[in-house]
């Protein structure tokens, strides 16, 4: 997004830009290579484990339902600094493509701007935009005054994207109708491109979101906390623009000249010009990584052995860090997480029912069964509202801040990953409920013969989307408190002497297994558990919402207070530790595997009828342990 703007960078600036990218390529291929062998061995090492049984839809490849496009059309649009007619299109992979109108009148449909999306927001007043814009320009001392041109639209029914490092783009639509589902398909794309990285799930997608992880840490000058967004290049971008901020604010912005009133305007034109340098780099630096690594890879699978040495005992340290870091804010962090979730999974869950019962109140009229289920696609307001409550409150967002320390840049990313998950899950059995009924020639039988069909074919899917919903909610439950509570709990572990870990690494494995990774792994798992521990006993297992009651007033963050909640379900007891990790197995491989998560809830009902009992801080000494050999 953005487009042709005027030049603000001279051949200084530029040439800090190009140097700034190059250092972080060079930092980020030898960590790169690291953790791509790290998870090069997990995948190996996890395809001799596969379990027999079908995967869980969630971890199918995402059927399309929709044609070649999902949306389409021809108005108003502001990009590049001006508004001219444009041809919209979204297609079914949810790319979002701006054509010239004459162009396409013409047949030109070669010449087109992608529009990226990535950690997008999407908006519909002038107002919210405003706010978007004021939020990006707060450096801008004094008043900036004036009015972007993007809010001159010739309609009344706008629709705004806004990239966090780019110029607007505004589509002017012709109603309220076409307004709500051009913005429900373009907040639907920036789901999809928000998430390409995490669904790709492959051993180099997830090496290549270690490795920056471990940039981040080593330079020390990024929000370490916030989750990536977007394809392989969108995130080093993003990582580059971080870096880079502070430079363009204090060297860059001042020696602009430019009005009081156009003073917005050019710090959004200047990050354009940024953006759009840093993204041709970044590109291309990639696109020889990769070709670099591709041979590394077939080098290094050659290596790979399943007779691992493992660490020295850290169990200690990582008591400690339990007991005093963790178990006193576990529970009320574990239900802060938990309540929007719960409450948005109950909701698309009665959503789905209320539609399945739809058909078959059709089908006892032989009118068209189908009717309720067109309308579950990307553009459906009541599906909107259901992922929206997904979203964590402003209370909560605060005092999970406070808490933990975390940065509220943290709750976007998660929120997108988890709403767009949501969305392939009720979509995938949409799509099972029309080909289970395709295999029916019912449709000459009488109205009571297809009522009974659609009763069996009902209860068929919805015993598939409770296996889904029920996995899938407890996997990104156990990801967000993963994501909040390890910085925390590593930094109690605190700095170790890895030394020894050294000797443990027979040379031909020192390609692939670092102490450094080995240390990190064994922290994640143990944390895991102990956290799927807790939800096991703490969370009930039907799709209903959690009564929040009213919160206290929270403190600062060192006092740690907390908000008042309603008394948890009655837990089980812990006839056993779920933390004991299957052999050669390693974190980031099954730890949030959806069916791993479910086969956990399952035994959850095996425990309603024994003494109560919660995993404590006596009980933690169990949790912790080391991946066996």
């Amino acid at each position: 997004m953005g487009g042709k703007l005027t030049c603000h960078l001279n051949s200084k600036e530029q040439r800090y830009i190009s140097e700034h990218i190059a250092d972080i390529m060079e930092m980020l291929a030898p960590l790169y290579r690291c953790h791509l062998s790290s998870n090069l061995l997990t995948h190996m090492r996890n395809k001799h484990m596969e379990p027999s049984e079908p995967r869980p839809l969630i971890q199918h490849p995402k059927v399309v339902a929709h044609g070649e496009f999902v949306l389409e059309g021809t108005f108003p649009q502001y990009m590049d600094g001006i508004w001219t007619h444009r041809h919209l299109l979204v297609t079914n992979t949810f790319t979002v493509e701006s054509r010239d109108s004459k162009q396409v009148f013409e047949g030109g449909w070669g010449c087109k701007t992608e529009l990226v999306l990535s950690g997008c927001h999407i908006c519909t007043s002038i107002q919210d935009h405003c706010e978007l814009v004021d939020d990006m320009c707060q450096h801008i001392k004094g008043k900036s005054g004036g009015k972007l041109a993007c809010w001159d639209c010739p309609t009344t029914f706008p629709v705004f994207m806004q990239h966090p490092y780019s110029a607007p783009v505004c589509l002017a639509t012709g109603s309220h109708q076409e307004q709500t589902r051009w913005a429900n398909i373009l907040r639907a794309a920036t789901q999809h491109q928000s998430s390409a990285l995490w669904c790709e799930d492959s051993p180099e997608s997830r090496a290549f979101l270690d490795a920056v992880s471990s940039l981040k840490k080593l330079r020390g000058n990024c929000q370490t906390e916030v989750y990536p967004v977007g394809d392989w290049e969108e995130v080093l971008v993003s990582m580059v623009m971080e870096e880079v901020m502070s430079y363009l604010k204090e060297q860059v912005f001042p020696r602009i000249i430019a009005h009081r009133s156009r003073r917005r305007t050019a710090w959004l034109r200047l990050l354009s010009e940024v953006y759009r340098t840093a993204k041709h780099q970044v590109k291309a630096a990639m696109a020889a990584l990769k070709e670099e690594l591709s041979f590394y890879r077939l080098n290094v699978e050659k290596q790979i052995s399943a007779g691992l040495q493992q660490a020295k005992d850290m169990c200690e340290p990582m008591l400690h860090s339990l007991q005093h870091t963790i178990i006193p804010r576990l529970d009320c962090t574990l239900q802060e997480v938990a309540t929007p979730v719960y409450d948005g999974f109950a909701s698309t869950w009665q959503y789905f029912l209320e539609t399945c019962d739809d058909i078959i109140d059709l089908g006892s009229k032989s009118t068209s069964v189908l009717t309720p289920l067109s309308s579950h696609g990307p553009d459906d307001a009541r599906m909107w509202q259901c992922l929206d409550k997904l979203e964590l409150s402003s209370e909560g967002q605060t005092w999970l801040q406070e808490t933990w320390g975390v940065h509220s840049g943290t709750w976007r990313p998660l929120l997108l990953k988890a709403q767009n998950a949501l969305y392939e899950v009720v979509d995938m059995c949409a799509v099972m409920f029309r080909r289970l009924l395709s295999r029916y020639p019912c449709f000459s039988f009488n109205s009571s013969q297809l009522t009974e069909v659609l009763c069996r074919i009902k209860e068929k899917v919805v015993k598939h989307l409770d296996t889904e919903l029920l996995a899938l909610r407890s996997q990104i439950i156990l990801e967000v408190v993963l994501q909040i509570t390890l910085p925390a709990f590593t930094h109690g572990v605190g700095e170790q002497d890895l030394s020894c870990y050294y000797a443990m690494v027979h040379s031909e494995q020192a390609l692939f297994i670092h102490p450094d990774t080995i240390f990190h792994f064994i922290l994640r798992d143990n944390l895991t558990s102990y956290i799927q521990s807790v939800m096991r006993h703490s969370l009930p297992q039907q799709f209903m919402p959690l009564p929040v009651s009213p919160r206290n007033p929270c403190s600062s963050s060192s006092s740690f207070s907390e908000p008042v909640y309603h008394k948890l379900l009655p837990l089980g007891d812990c006839q056993q530790s779920i933390c004991q990790t299957p052999e050669g197995s390693t974190s980031g491989s099954e730890t949030l595997t959806p069916s791993t998560v479910y086969d956990q809830d399952d035994t959850l009902a095996d425990s309603e009828n024994s003494v109560n009992h919660t995993p404590s801080m006596l009980d933690a000494g169990e949790y912790i342990h080391l991946i066996d050999p």
